[in-house]
């Protein structure tokens, strides 16, 4: 009816095409990319996905996904997180947001809206995958963004809504 499934056990984004990276062996969104946009791999039980939208907002640099080319613009990646925090270097996403350390709610939604807008409208996606990381939370000691409580629920309400009006 909405159009919105969740896995609460995903989100692995810095495993690499090579191999795994900060505690993960396999990368879930760009498996679950290449698996929607590829009819030969999923025996043409998924028809018309051509485009594929990572949003990833965990206060880490979603490297791995970014790393994955699946050819003809089948992925694209918005990954906003902590420039500061791991992973060094950070990998070229096709939108690289990286915020300071200590960004506060109001700031924090002002780039997350102008930055999913864009990239929602350039990418025009058949398909988007939302990485809902909750260590940006304020009291997460290794996360080094301060959102709030009603900061991550304004975020992923915003993220939510958009996609879904976006069809």
């Amino acid at each position: 009816q909405w159009g919105i499934a969740s896995n609460v056990a995903g989100g692995t984004h810095h495993a690499h095409p090579s191999g795994g990276a900060g505690y993960t062996i396999l990368n879930d969104l760009a498996v679950t990319a290449n698996f929607l946009t590829d009819e030969v791999l999923n025996g043409e039980t998924v028809k018309g996905i051509n485009k594929v939208l990572v949003i990833d907002l965990d206060v880490h640099q979603g490297d791995g996904t970014a790393k994955f080319d699946l050819g003809n613009s089948r992925l694209s990646t918005l990954s906003i997180h902590c420039a500061s925090n791991y992973p060094h270097p950070k990998q070229l996403s096709t939108y690289d947001i990286g915020l300071p350390d200590k960004v506060r709610d109001k700031e924090y939604m002002e780039i997350l809206e102008s930055s999913v807008n864009k990239a929602l409208h350039e990418v025009e996606p058949d398909f988007v995958l939302y990485d809902a990381g909750v260590d940006v939370y304020e009291n997460d000691t290794l996360g080094r963004i301060n959102i709030s409580l009603d900061g991550i629920r304004a975020r992923d309400r915003f993220v939510l809504e958009k996609c879904v009006n976006a069809g």
